[in-house]
């Protein structure tokens, strides 16, 4: 704490009643170039006109002299009484007499004078506390005085010395203390000692912890505002022990807290604004921290409606009204809009969809392995069907292919890797007969090709061995360690797409690599960014909520870490998203990709042999099977594939953005040459291989389009 005097913040008094006072005062009225300003008769005149009228013990009462130094100024002012009664004459009956005689004995304490500074200013307005202890050990910066009701002439000086003198300039009598260290762990204690009240401003998230356990081993509420969309929240520890933050970050150490990076902060900030609420403009703007933006951004008009709402808190415990520990938004913006928030359709408890048992007999089994064949977006195009001892595989009716999905020809993959699943289970179960891949007669997409195997008492030892990595088969999106594939596995990989006529083109150098992550992470934010793609995509999504899980990708099995999954919540949001289009930016939108790619041990490139369909579906059956082998080697595997993939020509690339189809050109002229794209050969497929850690959930399937007749 800083002494009365130091640094120049306090205010000198002098009671004109007092000759010792007096002559200390001609002292300081006698130096060269002081400022003396006396307005006394205005405010007796002021004091004479309240209601009901004062009594002689406010209109005799002396006068004062306050010294100003920092201002080189002297002013006259009412006795600490009358002037009291006329300064908040106009607070009445907002505030009683008789509360802000009660009030005036609330100690407040403040860590953080960047929003801080406006709560302090608040309370003091309101006249809602008799002391304020002031702690920051920032001083203040041109950058501040964006929400900070400084002046150019603070540059450099402390903001609780700043905010104390601006105080003690709106009322000479408060009680002020300056903590111009800030309030670390040695000094909490003395810090909370007496407080009523403790205001959280501060932007150390260890300190916040701190604070809270201090306070609440005291039995002292604390407050906290947000300036966007006027979150508050109050925690009171005076009427009941609890968790810090009401328990949402969980169990947390302050130490390790203290050692986390600017972004690595950023999941437990959104947990304590939540992420689903906040303003489209912050969330895009977080979406862009460390890359446009050095921190987050904060409006002084959205900050000085904080300090109102902290007031309003504070006067209500001053005076013991009915005030629960929580959160709640005094949004402006809403207001203005006549909107209400939505319900939080978090809240709704699903129990989750039980899978279905694998029957015993031969055929069942051979439709259950078709399918878990993966799909893009887990989409499962297909209608698969068993009876006459013969198995078709066709697209769906029902099936609505996405933008991305150009001509069906992500969903022909999907059919071959249902029917090389089919072609496992069938020589597992010793009933594999001939497999053809059709093209129908003037057929129009999606029902262009039906893939057919006849059930017979064959088998294939290869396909075989394969059966018990098929059904276990699942996409894993974890990060990888970066370790490189061995020969003998890059060797095997090669080997699995031959077996099937495919032909694929495994990348492993880190460089390309490197290339092909800032590629697909850029294809990933036009996709963001694009209305049509990004519905789609966040479409195929399936929260713990969801209703119709058993298709679209378990938000669980996206391998995200917390930081990456709070960011989610953010990127979900199409105000969001919208915004980061109008200003073009958004260039995090695919660091998770980014990142996946880089920490992969190979890419795997999957051809087709050709535009026509069949060329697809045979496509797919190489790649189910470069996935199983991968997969039955230990190795994680994700599709990784670019927005356009499937395009052919500016044609396709316009229909999927129209305003960005040139970008989308030159990325996929990149891509060709990454993979070096064979001549006459399309991409079927882009797979990602890493080391990771197992991925423990699974996307779920539907049922109803498996049919079996006799």
């Amino acid at each position: 704490m800083m002494s009365d005097g130091e640094a120049g913040w306090t205010a000198s008094v002098f009671a004109e009643d007092r000759p010792e006072d007096m002559v200390e005062f001609r002292r300081v009225r006698s130096e060269p170039g002081l400022v003396v300003v006396d307005r006394l008769a205005d405010q007796v005149r002021g004091l004479r006109e309240v209601l009901p009228p004062p009594g002689s013990e406010l209109l005799d009462e002396p006068a004062r002299w306050v010294h100003y130094p920092w201002r080189r100024t002297v002013v006259r002012v009412l006795g600490p009484h009358s002037f009291r009664r006329l300064r908040l004459d106009r607070n009445r009956n907002k505030v009683t007499s008789a509360e802000q005689d009660r009030l005036r004995g609330v100690t407040v304490g403040i860590v953080g004078l960047s929003v801080g500074f406006s709560v302090a200013q608040a309370l003091v307005l309101d006249g809602v506390c008799g002391e304020l202890r002031l702690a920051d050990f920032d001083p203040i910066e041109l950058s501040n005085l964006n929400r900070v009701p400084a002046s150019l002439v603070d540059l450099g000086t402390n903001k609780a010395v700043v905010a104390a003198r601006r105080l003690s300039e709106l009322d000479p009598y408060l009680s002020l203390s300056v903590w111009p260290d800030g309030v670390g762990p040695e000094a909490m204690s003395e810090f909370l000692d007496g407080l009523d009240v403790v205001v959280d401003e501060c932007d150390s998230l260890d300190v916040k912890v701190l604070l809270r356990a201090e306070a609440a081993r005291r039995a002292v509420p604390v407050v906290m505002e947000t300036s966007d969309r006027g979150l508050i929240d109050v925690e009171r520890f005076d009427l009941r022990p609890g968790p810090p933050f009401h328990g949402l970050l969980g169990e947390i150490d302050p130490q390790r807290l203290a050692a986390l990076s600017g972004r690595e902060k950023i999941p437990y900030a959104l947990r304590l604004l939540g992420p689903e609420r906040i303003s489209t403009r912050m969330a895009a703007s977080l979406l862009e921290v460390e890359r446009t933006l050095v921190t987050w951004p904060q409006l002084g008009s959205e900050v000085m409606l904080g300090g109102a709402t902290v007031a309003a808190v504070v006067r209500r415990l001053g005076l013991g009204q009915p005030l629960n520990s929580g959160r709640g938004r005094v949004d402006v913006e809403a207001c203005l809009d006549a909107l209400t928030l939505p319900a939080d359709p978090g809240n709704r408890a699903v129990a989750e969809a039980p899978l279905p048992a694998e029957s015993g007999d031969p055929i069942d089994r051979v439709l259950h392995a078709a399918n878990r064949a993966p799909s893009g977006g887990n989409s499962q195009p297909w209608s698969i069907t068993a009876g006459g001892g013969m198995l078709e595989i066709d697209i769906a009716d029902d099936f609505v292919p996405t933008a991305i999905d150009i001509h069906c020809r992500g969903s022909y993959v999907a059919l071959g890797a249902a029917l090389q699943n089919a072609r496992i289970a069938a020589a597992a179960h010793r009933i594999l007969g001939p497999v053809r891949v059709l093209a129908r007669d003037g057929g129009e997409p999606p029902r262009e090709v039906i893939a057919t195997m006849r059930f017979s008492d064959d088998t294939d030892p290869v396909l075989a061995a394969q059966y018990e990595s098929m059904l276990s088969r699942g996409t894993n999106r974890q990060p990888g360690d970066g370790s490189p594939l061995s020969d003998a596995e890059t060797a095997a990989l090669y080997e699995a797409a031959a077996r099937e006529g495919g032909r694929i083109r495994v990348v492993t150098d880190v460089d390309r690599l490197a290339e092909t992550a800032e590629l697909l992470a850029e294809s990933d934010r036009i996709r963001y960014l694009t209305p049509v793609l990004r519905r789609e995509m966040l479409a195929e999504l399936r929260w713990p909520h969801s209703e119709d899980i058993d298709s679209g990708i378990d938000v669980g099995a996206l391998g995200m870490d917390d930081a990456e999954r709070t960011m989610l919540d953010l990127t979900v949001r199409n105000d969001v998203l919208d915004q980061l289009g109008e200003w073009d930016l958004g260039h995090g939108l695919g660091r998770l990709t980014g990142t996946r790619v880089r920490s992969s041990s190979a890419l795997v490139a999957v051809f087709a042999s050709g535009p026509r369909p069949v060329d697809y579906v045979r496509a797919g059956m190489a790649a189910e099977s470069v996935w199983i082998c991968a997969h039955g080697m230990g190795l994680a595997v994700q599709p990784a594939s670019p927005v356009f993939l499937y395009a052919e020509d500016d044609t396709d690339l316009t229909r999927l953005s129209e305003a960005r189809f040139g970008d989308l050109g030159k990325l996929q002229s990149t891509f060709d040459d990454v993979f070096d794209r064979p001549i006459g050969r399309r991409f079927a497929l882009l797979l990602r291989v890493a080391r990771a850690r197992p991925e423990r959930v699974r996307s779920a399937r539907r049922s109803d389009r498996v049919r079996r007749h006799p």
